[in-house]
């Protein structure tokens, strides 16, 4: 299945002995960033109020970091983003395409190196202690942005929540159409890999699902099916103004035909039209913008 946009593990810690947030001073704010400057190994700082916007860019498609603080700390690969003040005093972040497993293990490896430097407010009883207390424990939240295309149209979506809140995860709309977010809820009890290992199994049968309410629309309807998905790519390859949301709503459309069978494109070309929209809301753009996200839609189509 390739209806999987991407997976974002988020690591979440605080120090011992400083007041939780939102309740933590300003001067103590600055003795965090200067402890964690000195314990993160490899990592690179950037001020984001004098970041180039095309570093603000990037951070935005690639890592979808959303923060109050104006530093991020990157590693050398850029896969890898540390926030501070963002509902806890740290957050370790890694975004991956699709499900990958490394992504887990990256942040992981992270979060292990500043346990070992920092002293971290933890209990024997509870785990890591956090202000927000759906975090309590391992620390640990995982979230999948996932098209459920075939979902929607046969209006199953509000059953599927019901359903998956039951397991204990939450599954919440996005402003994109046919895209949800499948994110853990609660982590009391469980160890990083427990949590990581049960949210994998629950993703997967999300995809089965989709997967089979999407074989059972196009059995009904495979003529309806096969046209939309060549429509929106012979618009794709040939439009010459191109919106972010008429872009979405033609990459789930598009998705849906991978996983069908019906068109002759592969994950890695979606994947890059994808990172196109990441983290953009806007749709009131200039003329020129619109003829630039045309060029680059139709380049990454030629495989350029």
């Amino acid at each position: 299945m390739n209806n999987v946009i991407y997976t974002k593990v988020s690591v979440f810690r605080n120090l011992k002995d400083y007041k939780f947030m939102p309740k933590l001073e300003a001067n103590k704010k600055q003795e965090i960033e200067t402890k964690l400057a000195d314990a993160l190994t490899g990592f690179s700082k950037i001020d984001l109020n004098s970041a180039s916007e095309q570093i603000k860019q990037y951070i935005s498609s690639k890592l979808m970091v959303q923060t109050k603080s104006n530093v991020v700390f990157l590693n050398q690969k850029n896969n890898l983003a540390v926030t501070l003040f963002d509902g806890e005093h740290i957050a370790i972040s890694g975004v991956d395409e699709n499900y990958d497993v490394k992504c887990f293990e990256k942040t992981k490896e992270v979060s292990d190196m500043l346990s070992n430097k920092l002293n971290l407010a933890f209990s024997d009883q509870y785990g890591y202690l956090m202000s927000d207390l759906t975090k309590i424990g391992s620390g640990i939240r995982i979230e999948s942005a996932i098209d459920l295309n075939a979902i929607n149209q046969l209006e199953k979506i509000e059953q599927l929540k019901r359903n998956i809140s039951k397991l204990g995860y939450s599954l919440t709309e996005t402003k994109d159409e046919n895209v949800y977010i499948l994110s853990t809820v609660c982590n009391l009890g469980f160890s990083e890999n427990e949590v990581n290992c049960e949210f994998e199994k629950t993703l997967n049968k999300l995809q089965d699902l989709e997967l089979e309410s999407a074989q059972m629309l196009d059995v009904e309807n495979h003529d309806n099916f096969l046209d939309n998905a060549l429509r929106s790519l012979a618009i794709l390859s040939s439009a010459h103004l191109l919106t972010y949301d008429e872009l979405k709503k033609h990459i789930s459309t598009l998705r849906l035909g991978l996983n069908l069978g019906l068109i002759d494109l592969n994950i890695k070309t979606i994947n890059r039209l994808q990172e196109l929209v990441n983290g953009k809301t806007m749709e009131f753009i200039s003329k020129s913008e619109l003829i630039d996200l045309a060029g680059k839609v139709k380049s990454i189509l030629k495989g350029e």
